[in-house]
């Protein structure tokens, strides 16, 4: 995804506090004093170990002790499995693709909303050593066909809801592919997901043996800025970006006990590493229940939040909008949340408040930052939960965007990281995992932050996304965070666009709660901002910020449609 590596010259010395433990970046990795540092790489202070082995058995490793209570349940039909019955389920499928002949390292792909038959495919593939590549059910015909070629998809799991973008891809896809589809299909020669999950005749499998190093998931990565490239994760950096998240100064999650455990409503999509961490590992790992939709449902999330006295939320930042804004989201349906995970984008205070306000208590918010390149790198304590922190294990250090030298604490340039939990690779691109890694492990996130006098690390916005004007940086995301404090503002998304006199100037695409006036905007921020950040390019009102399923602004779509004016 975000790319290039160039060697660190040395800089002066600086002083300042850190609580996490300081590596001398100019001079190599020897510990130095907390109060007294160079220009340096950051490190966690907190460690875990890396599990050895299958992640399958890192994740169900306690399943044992609450065999007999529900794994999953759909919201909408009320369908469920217990967690001997969901083992049952993984060991019944990995069996299944032995007797097709796949081998560890091929590869399926499964195109299928959030379902309780989705972790049963995900999990059984996993532990049969075969990878498997996530599609987004939202996928054209184009994308998806796209992305069978390039990871070489063997088998193909799917839903009856895209059944007819899977026929046209058939049509399209040269190389052979068995299609098994949740319900019966029309597609000629699809086997029926239910009718192999209770076929006797099918052996149950045992966990495959496997190194930390084999593959476990090929999810795709970097739409927003280009064709999607097949990010190769091991079993390894899973198992351990999983233990990472558990660490007792960052999880909130309770492991369950025989009285007690928690619930999720799983409102992240099972195709993205965001759904699959903080929902299904840690879901799974800490013996909760998780609840399922195929689709979102207003009526039946808040309902599904309230009955189950659901503790803790797991969102983006288009799902924390509508808990602030919808009606039916009520002080009393909420009254059992206590915390909220959210990532995919950043979180302005003014949101955090409105909602705290609303529901008349404190929230713990935990934002997530990461990439699915390295998975997880840093996540606000549970007891500090104003700062972000780096999650066990990872180191960081902030470049310059141009010269590429490290910067000192509060200046704001490209983050780096070096993470256990880092890809392999890209898929069949050299290039782009050249100009991605480094030699030394640390990957270019193309994402602007700085580290406070604290040291803990806080997100700006993205590199490719700045805006230039006159040769200033200007933030999209720090114009956004101001613009959405005007309160009959929803939503708003700002870009670059082209100007003879400064180069670029930003301009905002807005939705609104009521009928405003450019003038309005205008007014509400000219005397909040420098002259260089102000909406030199208009305010323009749109119904819908284009956004992707994780709550991430399509930049791109918003820059046609300035083309297009």
């Amino acid at each position: 995804m975000f790319l290039l590596w160039q060697r660190v010259g040395r800089t002066p010395r600086a002083e300042f506090r850190l609580p996490t433990r300081v590596l001398l970046g100019a001079l190599g990795d020897g510990a130095i004093s907390r109060s007294q540092a160079f220009h340096s790489i950051v490190r966690s202070e907190h460690e875990v170990d890396q599990p050895p082995g299958n992640l399958v058995s890192t994740v169900f490793q306690d399943a044992a002790k609450w065999g007999s209570r529900i794994a999953l349940e759909c919201c909408l039909s009320g369908r469920n499995c217990t967690y001997n019955q969901l083992l049952d389920g993984i060991s019944k499928w990995s069996g299944f693709l032995t007797t097709l002949g796949l081998e560890k390292g091929d590869v399926i792909a499964i195109m299928m909303p959030n379902s309780p038959v989705f972790p049963i495919v995900m999990f059984g593939t996993i532990s049969s050593g075969v990878v498997i590549t996530p599609v987004n059910p939202r996928y054209t015909t184009e994308e998806l066909v796209r992305q069978l070629n390039d990871s070489g998809a063997k088998l193909l799991v799917g839903d009856t809801s895209v059944e007819d973008i899977i026929m046209d891809s058939l049509r399209l896809y040269k190389k052979p592919l068995q299609v098994v589809m949740n319900r019966p299909s029309r597609i000629p020669g699809a086997l029926n997901l239910n009718s192999i999950l209770s076929d006797k005749t099918i052996p149950y499998m045992d966990t495959v043996e496997v190194g930390v190093k084999d593959t476990a998931m090929l999810p795709y990565s970097g739409g927003t800025t280009g064709p999607p490239k097949g990010v190769v994760i091991s079993h390894g950096a899973l198992a351990i970006n999983l233990k990472m998240l558990e660490h007792d100064h960052f999880s909130f999650t309770k492991n369950a006990t025989e009285t007690t455990r928690q619930s999720f409503v799983t409102s992240l999509p099972f195709f993205h590493a965001f759904g699959v961490l903080a929902e299904l590992l840690v879901g799974f790992a800490n013996g909760t229940k998780l609840l399922t939709m195929p689709f979102f449902d207003p009526k039946i999330y808040i309902d599904s939040l309230s009955k189950n006295k659901v503790e803790m939320l797991q969102l983006v930042p288009p799902l924390l909008n509508f808990l602030i804004n919808s009606p039916i989201a009520t002080a009393e349906k909420l009254e059992s949340v206590k915390a909220i995970t959210i990532g995919a984008a950043p979180v302005h205070p003014s949101a955090k408040e409105a909602l705290n306000e609303k529901l008349n208590k404190n929230i713990l918010f935990q934002e997530v930052y990461g990439m699915t390149e390295v998975l997880a790198s840093h996540y606000i304590p549970v007891n500090q939960e104003t700062r972000s922190n780096l999650l066990p294990n990872v180191s960081v250090k902030i470049l310059d965007t141009l010269s590429r030298e490290l910067l000192p604490p509060t200046s704001k340039g490209e983050i780096y990281i070096k993470s256990p939990s880092t890809m392999t690779c890209y898929l069949n691109n050299e290039e782009a995992t050249a100009e991605t890694i480094d030699s030394e492990g640390w990957v270019r996130t193309g994402d602007v932050g700085y580290f406070d006098t604290d040291g803990y690390l806080k997100i700006v916005d993205r590199n490719k996304e700045l805006i230039k004007v006159k040769g200033f940086q200007v933030s999209p995301s720090e114009l956004e965070d101001l613009i959405r404090q005007h309160e009959q503002v929803l939503d708003v998304g700002v870009v670059g666009i082209p100007n003879d006199r400064f180069g670029e100037v930003p301009r905002a695409y807005v939705t609104t709660k009521t009928l405003i006036s450019e003038n309005d905007i205008h007014s509400f921020i000219d005397n909040r901002v420098a002259p260089h950040k102000k909406l030199t390019g208009g305010v323009v009102f749109i119904d819908e910020i284009p956004k992707t399923g994780t709550g991430k602004i399509l930049r791109r779509e918003l820059k046609k449609l300035a083309l297009e004016a």
